[in-house]
């Protein structure tokens, strides 16, 4: 019986044979390879010493088959010369079979990071089917929609989306309805998001209750979904553009990327307490869209996210295996003001549960806001930039300031910093001690 990675290759290639009857390209004019390597040294303030030494190659390969079609791969080989990030060699208990990273030692990897077959046909249907990112929503700093795809959390949030992203094997339509444009997705990859062990820098403790020191803990190896089309996401994305207004509608079906973590107190024969917690995996319903609109000099954009049947843990001694369950609503509004070579960029985000639940170490209504000021110098050569992110609810957060320079057009270099700051209990502020500075340079041929 084929995997679900044989029937994305037969796929791909099958349709990569019927669009190969068009007009080809030489092997000059089709083919098209390029290469970005990046270096990020970061110093970590409390420990005085390095948090990360990464070097990262990014070779791209495009090949067209013809005006219509193209076969993309994208690779990349990771290495953390100090392996402080993610300390020997990652479980990856959340990843399917063909989306695991191939460790060479403790320090260096391997990873298919996309490899995809786009075509057009017709000029009507357009189809991306292969591994590939799947990108919604438009806020910074923070996700509402952006669910498509799981995360890798190796730095929290605070490494680029793109390359935070785990790509999965997918199919994505997309085709119009008159002035109504449809996206159809289809994701059988059954890869969820990649947190980080107890030791990890940027293990993110704020969202567990830690037993107490003469408790005994055992975590199960997380329960994942096996099947191949019962247990896929599926979702739809609607957009159009009318009286000066762009909108979305969203809907998604899909299983949670973080697992419930549900935990059961036991006493053994030896009368000593022993707390078992058992991840699983459950399945959400996500109804959402986008709205943004020029006005002037600004553009004014929002997201909504109602997920129904989210997962809490709970401070409720009533609460099943410390877990309650509430519909939620996210919604984030920003505004982006440019004059000239400034951007300034304000957003306000909203998180409400539903339900009158109790849940672990969050109100029910909270909510963040985020600054982000960008100001381009000397012909866009320099580029220096802040973003700021705060809970009003607790008082914690981020600043990330960063300056980038261009050398040339193919060199550059950016320094940058990362400071938290707040309640270390909290979600950001648990990283105050992780608060760094760092250097780094990128390189494209």
């Amino acid at each position: 019986m084929l995997s679900k990675y044989n029937i994305f290759i037969v796929m791909l290639l099958l349709f990569a044979g019927l669009q190969a009857q068009e007009k080809q390209n030489t092997f000059k004019e089709a083919f098209k390879a390029s290469l970005v390597i990046t270096s990020d040294f970061s110093y970590e303030f409390k420990k005085s010493d390095l948090q990360k030494s990464e070097i990262i190659l990014k070779p791209e390969f495009i090949y067209r088959l013809n005006r219509n079609s193209k076969f993309v791969l994208k690779g990349q080989l990771y290495s953390d010369l100090n392996d402080n990030l993610e300390t020997g060699v990652p479980k990856e208990t959340t990843v399917s079979g063909m989306n695991k990273r191939l460790f060479i030692g403790d320090r260096t990897n391997l990873e298919l990071r996309e490899f995809y077959f786009y075509t057009k046909i017709k000029n009507k249907l357009r189809l991306t089917i292969g591994k590939q990112q799947i990108v919604w929503g438009e806020t910074d700093g923070l996700k509402l929609l952006d669910v498509v795809n799981p995360q890798n959390f190796r730095e929290f949030i605070l490494d680029d989306f793109e390359d935070s992203r785990i790509p999965l094997w997918s199919l994505k339509a997309e085709f119009d309805i008159k002035d109504i444009g449809v996206q159809f997705v289809w994701t059988p990859d059954n890869t969820y998001h990649i947190t980080q062990d107890f030791e990890a820098p940027f293990f993110t403790k704020s969202l567990f209750k830690s037993p107490p020191k003469s408790v005994s803990t055992v975590l199960n190896k997380p329960l994942k979904p096996k099947r191949f089309i019962a247990d896929s996401d599926v979702g739809i994305k609607l957009s159009t553009f009318t009286k000066g207004w762009d909108l979305s509608l969203n809907y998604f079906y899909f299983y949670d990327d973080l697992p419930v973590f549900y935990n059961e107190l036991k006493v053994t024969d030896t009368n000593n307490p022993i707390v078992t917690i058992s991840p699983k995996f459950k399945r959400q319903h996500l109804l959402g869209g986008t709205f943004n609109k020029v006005i002037g000099s600004s553009t004014l954009r929002g997201e909504i996210a109602y997920i129904f049947n989210q997962n809490f843990t709970s401070t409720s001694p009533e609460a099943v295996l410390g877990i309650e369950t509430s519909n939620q609503f996210k919604s984030a509004i920003g505004i982006d003001y440019i004059k000239g070579e400034n951007i300034i960029s304000a957003q306000l985000f909203s998180d409400i549960i539903i339900d009158n639940i109790s849940p672990y170490n969050r109100d029910k209504f909270e909510t963040n806001t985020s600054l982000k000021i960008s100001r381009d110098m000397m012909n866009d050569n320099l580029n220096a930039e802040v973003l700021w992110v705060h809970n009003t609810n607790h008082g914690d957060g981020y600043i990330k300031p960063q300056v980038s320079y261009w050398m040339n057009t193919k060199t550059q270099l950016f320094l940058g910093s990362s400071i938290f700051y707040g309640n270390e209990s909290k979600l950001f502020g648990q990283f105050k001690d992780r608060s760094r500075i760092s250097l780094g340079m990128r390189w494209g041929i």
